[in-house]
């Protein structure tokens, strides 16, 4: 199953483990306890991809969209922290073998 096709399913929003998990917050961001009545939107991250669309109560937490955003940065940098980048992968920003010039004249 598609990741985002997922999310905004209906079996996403009435996920048993979803809900189990926003009650128990009560509200609030764990992290940063920040309350979903205060403009801060609640959303649900997946701890782990294991049992992806039969999620159990422990998979998921309920986290601000904020924190959702440096949670998942703080991830995809580690999970990247390890790779040398490759000569082919790294854009050219220069190309020597054309003469610099101005495109605004």
């Amino acid at each position: 199953m598609r990741y985002r096709k997922y999310i905004e399913s209906d079996a996403w929003r009435s996920n048993p483990a979803r809900l189990a998990e926003l009650a128990a917050s009560r509200g609030r961001c764990r992290l940063c306890s920040a309350r979903s009545s205060r403009g801060w939107r609640l959303e649900v991250h997946h701890s782990t991809y294991r049992r992806f669309g039969r999620e159990r109560r422990g998979d998921l937490i309920a986290l601000c969209s904020m924190c959702h955003r440096d949670v998942e940065c703080f991830l995809r940098r580690r999970r990247y922290a390890n790779r040398r980048p490759v000569r082919r992968d790294v854009v050219r920003l220069h190309d020597f073998r054309r003469p610099l010039i101005d495109p605004t004249r």
